[in-house]
């Protein structure tokens, strides 16, 4: 009767061995997910004399088996890395106080400006553009960290404010003109 049960026991760890090594694989591109094997303990019946009339006990020992287990690796998620910009005129955003530095200057059509980050919390939205420019200011309606950079090159002539959404009302504001 031991060995009938021993022998279940074997092929029960080795089809529920099989079906967990099964389920972790499969035809998913997600590379994170790896197989480890670490050891179960799984108590095995095995007789063992007691007494000089050989009459045998059955006792339980564990003997270690190797599972699969599905484990989590991390990926590493790739930073973006600064492109440097060839900027035609630079301007420092919060270089101290609520300023723009400069806060004024001309460019010719073409141009690319790089507003640079000095201080946290803010952004650069225009009051007012040429009636067929597409610029917008800085992406969506938040405010960006020191040493964030936004860069526009300016393909339309004319006259442009803009200010920073938090502190307009401090004065946060500049201007510029883009010549032909």
């Amino acid at each position: 009767m031991d060995q009938n049960r021993r022998q279940f026991l074997g092929a029960l760890t080795a089809v529920v061995t099989g079906t967990i090594a099964g389920c972790s694989g499969g035809d998913s591109e997600d590379p994170s997910p790896t197989e480890t094997a670490t050891a179960t303990q799984v108590p095995t019946r095995t007789a063992t004399a007691t007494s000089a009339d050989s009459v045998t006990t059955p006792t339980e020992t564990a003997t270690p088996t190797d599972t699969l287990t599905e484990t989590e690796t991390p990926t590493a998620t790739p930073t973006p890395t600064e492109t440097p910009v060839d900027a035609d005129q630079e301007v420092a955003v919060a270089p101290g106080d609520f300023v723009f530095d400069p806060e004024t200057f001309e460019i010719p059509v073409g141009s690319t400006v790089l507003w640079v980050w000095e201080g946290g919390g803010h952004n650069v939205k225009p009051t007012a553009t040429p009636e067929d420019s597409d610029w917008s200011g800085t992406p969506g309606d938040g405010t960006y960290s020191s040493g964030y950079q936004y860069a526009h090159t300016f393909a339309v002539p004319g006259e442009y404010e803009y200010h920073c959404v938090p502190h307009q009302s401090l004065g946060m504001t500049g201007s510029f003109t883009v010549t032909e």
